[in-house]
Parts: structure tokens; sequence; C-alpha cells
């Protein structure tokens, strides 16, 4: 039974999308970030807590858990949010790819042990990740300001919205849920564990290192948040030089219908 009211919730998203514009909301008000003073000192708060707790827990699992193991660790959690990223393709109408994720679900929960192996990426089947952020953008919503969130990090105000959405609309937590009394301590002890699998694969990646040689880390941060989102928003597709791009040559969502391109009038010839 508590699987009803997500559903009707999901059905009406669906009907929303499909009257979406089809073009992906515009950042720019991301981009001209509004509250950069109050951001500036929410990510310096952000900083003494990655100082004196984030990393430290982070460089604690890299040197007790074996490289391999942390992999595997990764991997499963990647694989458990798969049908998240599921739907969110089936709500943005991109049905081909909704069927290469359930292909990779099921590979890497069979084959890969719960996910453990990433069998699917070596089968022609890399992740291809989709969250609600990305759909509410994708159906026309505007991004609104990007905000530095304590312990949250850098997101935009749809994107914390969209979090929200995740949370509550999670398939797999909803199936959980159902099977199950865990509740919210579960997605508690999720998210604290993959804060730490992410903070150490960024300790790998050398982001400490980049920012450090950087000559404004927030701006640093803050360009390769937006970046990164708006090419997972825009999924490969080639984004526009700026705002004014024609609408036809944007991504149509659930469905939307192809308009006809303007013909130019003929221009008035010139008399000698």
């Amino acid at each position: 039974m508590r699987l009803i009211p997500a559903s009707i919730a999901a059905l009406s998203l669906v009907l929303v999308g499909a009257c979406a514009t089809p073009r992906p909301g515009s950042m720019a008000r991301a981009e001209a970030d509004p509250w950069e003073s109050t951001n500036r000192q929410i990510y310096k708060f952000n900083k003494r807590a990655d100082k004196y707790a984030f990393k430290p827990l982070a460089q604690g699992y890299r040197a007790v858990v074996p490289a391999a193991a942390r992999r595997g660790i990764g991997n499963a959690y990647d694989n458990y949010l798969e049908p998240l990223s599921f739907a969110n393709a089936v709500l943005q109408g991109k049905v081909s790819q909704a069927f290469r994720t359930l292909d990779r679900f099921i590979i890497n929960s069979t084959l890969g042990v719960g996910g453990l192996a990433d069998h699917a990426t070596d089968m022609g089947r890399p992740r291809e990740k989709e969250d609600f952020g990305q759909t509410f953008a994708y159906w026309g919503i505007p991004s609104g300001p990007y905000m530095m969130f304590p312990i949250f990090g850098p997101r935009t105000l749809l994107d914390f919205a969209g979090l929200g959405a995740d949370i509550v609309l999670d398939p797999a937590d909803m199936i959980r849920n159902a099977l199950s009394t865990i509740g919210p301590y579960w997605t508690i002890g999720i998210f604290g564990a993959k804060a730490t699998v992410t903070r150490a694969e960024l300790i790998e990646a050398g982001a400490d290192q980049a920012l450090a040689d950087s000559l404004d880390e927030y701006a640093t941060v803050r360009a390769a948040y937006l970046s990164r989102r708006k090419a997972q928003i825009w999924s490969g597709i080639p984004m526009p030089d700026d705002e004014d791009a024609p609408v036809e040559d944007a991504p149509l969502a659930p469905g939307a219908t192809p308009q006809p391109k303007p013909v130019d009038a003929p221009k008035p010839t010139q008399q000698p």
C-alpha cells in the first residue's frame, strides 16, 4: 500500500513532462551566481568541515579498505541507484536509454554479484546516470540560482529540489521500505557511506591538488559543477552557444512534437 501514493506522484510527473517545453531550462541565473557572497561563506564552512571531518574519514577509509574493495563498494552503490536512473530516463522520454539502464542493472545485479563488479560496462552498457534534477531541467524548468549548501556542497536551487524528489521517489527505496521497516536510518547511513566513498574518490583523482593550484577555489568549484551539470542535462547533445539558440536544435521532451523550421522571407533586390 505504501507504493500507491508514490505511484500516483510518479504518474503526475509523467503528465507534467508531457506538457513541458521541449527545451532544457536556462542556467543563466545559476551562472550569474547572484548569492555569491553568502555562497563563499558557506564554502569556507564546508572547507573547515572537510578538513576536520570528511577528509580524515576518507583518508582512513582508503588506508583500511583495499582499492579492489573500494571499487566494489562504489560499484554496488551505483548499481543501487540504477532504478532511479531508469525511472528518470523514462520520464524524459529516453526509452532506448532506459532499457540500456535496465540491462545494466540486471547484468550487474546477477553476474556482478549485487553490483560489486561492473561487468555491464565491459559488455557495452556504461552507466548513464539520470536524476530528478536533470529531469526537471529537461522539462524546461530554469535552474534558479547557484547555491552552496552546508555539507551537501554545490547545487542549483532546481537540483536541490531534485535531490528531495530523488530521496522521496527512488524506486529502490520504495521497494525496500515496502519490504522492511528500516526507515530513514538506512537513507542516512547510505548517504554517510556515499559521502565517504565520494571523498576518497576525489582524493584519488587529484581534486585536492587541482584546487590548491587554482587562483580561486570557489570559482573553480562553481565552474566545474555547472559545466558538468549542463553536460549531464543535455546528455551529449550539442549545446547551443547561447540562450537564444533555436528551439529546433534542442532535444524534445516527452510528448513534444517537432515544429517546422521557419522559412526566411526573400530579401528584396536592390535596383541599380
